[in-house]
């Protein structure tokens, strides 16, 4: 038997703050990666522990509510797994090593898809990569630089955006100060005399019938100066396509400045409506001057 794929990790009644894969508390956390073991807290470090020798990862842009970015790397010899912690989370990742590259037949690798929440802050990000000894041994981190973008920058006087965690069908309801509603059933055309005034348009009705696209982001965009009054904002939860629950939130971003911001959890009993123009949970109710 392979010597790396043999590690064991803590068990998990005799571990605290330790998580199973498939635990839905992981959506608390920044950073989530499907497959490994979760621990609540700051992994440890140690100077005399096992080094990761090189990583790979293309690009050092992520973004909010991305998911499945490539990464992997090859650690020390005498290493078991490895741990995956963005800085200032709250619970890092313990994946267990796989064999040997035959470019280097001593060293174990390891490869991973890392997904980030939606409420991943912008700006500068700091992942930490820690090679883990079979003991429990920790070595000393190798740093990662990422820089956290707005993945979908829009030339806008402004965006009202429905962010969400898990592969649901969630829609984005907006009543405009005139009554009128811009939701799925009434997108308009971006290229329509109504999208180009001071009306706004959706840009796409993500996952929708359950024909994930992994996307989870959808926006009401206004290209002009919208009209001045009250903008009521909703969720509504279409269908969790067999997901357990969905973590959302809702923005309204005003010259690419956060006005407002709103968190919620869709549940089974959120699918219960018409899910008509005024269906939904109302996230927001704010007045644009």
């Amino acid at each position: 038997m392979n010597p790396f794929i043999c590690f064991i990790l803590i068990p998990l009644s005799l571990c605290t703050g330790c998580e199973s894969a498939s635990s839905l508390s992981h959506l608390g956390s920044l950073l989530r990666i499907d497959g490994a073991q979760r621990i609540v807290g700051t992994p440890p470090q140690s100077e005399t522990g096992p080094q990761v020798q090189g990583f790979t990862l293309l690009q050092s842009s992520i973004w909010p509510g991305q998911t499945d970015k490539p990464i992997s790397g090859t650690l020390a010899q005498d290493t078991s797994a490895v741990s995956l912690f963005l800085e200032s989370d709250n619970a890092h990742y313990v994946l267990v090593a796989k064999a040997a590259d035959v470019a280097a037949p001593q060293l174990p690798t390891f490869a991973t898809l890392l997904s980030f929440s939606p409420w991943l802050p912008l700006g500068p990000q700091r992942l930490l990569l820690q090679a883990v000894r079979g003991n429990g041994e920790y070595g000393p981190p190798s740093v990662i630089s990422l820089q956290s973008i707005d993945e979908t920058p829009v030339d806008a006087a402004l965006v009202i955006r429905l962010r969400w965690q898990r592969a649901a069908d969630l829609d984005l309801h907006v009543e405009q100060p005139n009554g009128q509603f811009i939701f799925a059933r009434r997108k308009v055309n971006p290229t329509s005399g109504a999208a180009l005034g001071r009306d706004g348009y959706l840009d796409v009705d993500s996952n929708s019938q359950c024909v994930i696209d992994g996307k989870q982001v959808e926006q009401v965009i206004y290209k002009q100066t919208p009209q001045p009054g009250r903008y009521r904002i909703r969720v509504d939860t279409f269908s969790l396509c067999e997901q357990a629950t969905a973590f959302w939130q809702v923005q309204v971003l005003q010259a690419g400045q956060q006005l407002a911001e709103a968190q919620g959890q869709s549940l089974a009993s959120d699918t219960r409506s018409d899910h008509g123009a005024q269906s939904g949970t109302l996230a927001l109710d704010v007045v644009i001057p």
